[in-house]
């Protein structure tokens, strides 16, 4: 399900997720802060992964990067940027006490592994092309599911590991539905704003949620 280089990727990218949790804190909660990390992470890919595999597509899982800087044709990089690593290493320790942790590491790329997709529904094979809303279906499942980390708390108990899982899954969500780059918000906000607004609308009821913990 997930390839060697992806996991490589994720692998980095919940190492310094970890690093940003832990940031000016007390040596002890490193390995806290490595569960954190990956339970968040690992959440999302794999409700994305399976989301995909639904739909017949392949999601591929890899750092955030930035290549195009400007309007023009000419306006970009020679090679795209692992902007995933590197703003959010730089934020941290822009912010004197590491308060501003930005959570924006990976991005999504979904491609078909058949051109025409047939489903069957009372018996009859109906067939549908995959488009930009298949594409923003399977990234809003990823965002759903670390949202419904949210819940954990209110299910097995209000534990201090499971109160940050839960605030961290909700907070992941929130910096992921931004529509910029490659990042989940921006093909979510593809299928459409109203759509993008009412997943902003949970993101609000999950720090609801949160904040009664």
């Amino acid at each position: 399900m997930i390839k060697a280089k992806e996991m490589v990727h994720i692998i980095l990218v919940i190492i310094l997720f970890a690093f940003i949790l832990w940031f000016f804190q007390d040596e002890s909660l490193i390995l806290t802060s490595f569960i954190i990390a990956a339970v968040v992470i690992l959440t999302n890919v794999v409700a994305k992964k399976i989301a995909a595999r639904y739909f017949h597509t392949e999601a591929e899982i890899k750092i955030w990067e930035f290549q195009r800087w400007g309007y023009y044709q000419r306006s970009q990089f020679k090679s795209p940027k692992p902007i995933g690593l590197i703003l959010p290493f730089l934020l941290v320790f822009a912010s004197a006490t590491g308060f501003l942790k930005m959570l924006t590491f990976l991005q999504t790329d979904i491609t078909p592994t058949i051109r025409r997709v047939a489903k069957k529904r009372g018996g009859l094979q109906r067939f549908y092309e995959l488009t930009e809303w298949h594409n923003g279906y399977i990234v809003t499942i990823g965002i759903i599911a670390t949202l419904c980390l949210s819940l954990l708390p209110y299910i097995f108990g209000k534990n201090d590991l499971l109160v940050d899982i839960a605030k961290y899954g909700v907070y992941y969500s929130i910096w992921n539905m931004i529509p910029i780059g490659q990042l989940d918000g921006t093909k979510i906000f593809f299928i459409s704003s109203k759509f993008w607004l009412f997943m902003v609308f949970w993101v609000f009821v999950a720090i609801l949620l949160i904040a009664f913990l």
